[in-house]
């Protein structure tokens, strides 16, 4: 089975490629400046570095099942 990866940009410009479980705590730990998905550059938004932000809402129907998303602490 072969696992996808994403591009990711970390803050200091390099560019890497990262699995999906990667990338959630990439975008927790706030360690990229931006990832790239099939329709092209998502920028991460600081103060909303969250993937709540980029997903579709209109699909499902039922129950959020999803834990809320991890915040740093300041």
């Amino acid at each position: 089975m072969k696992k996808s990866v994403i591009d990711v940009v970390y803050l200091d410009g390099t560019e890497s490629k990262v699995s999906n479980d990667v990338l959630d705590v990439l975008i927790a730990t706030q360690k990229i400046l931006r990832f790239k998905r099939c329709e092209g550059w998502v920028d991460i938004i600081r103060d909303r570095a969250s993937l709540r932000d980029y997903r579709s809402a209109g699909g499902y129907k039922g129950a959020e099942r999803r834990l809320p998303w991890p915040r740093l602490k300041d």
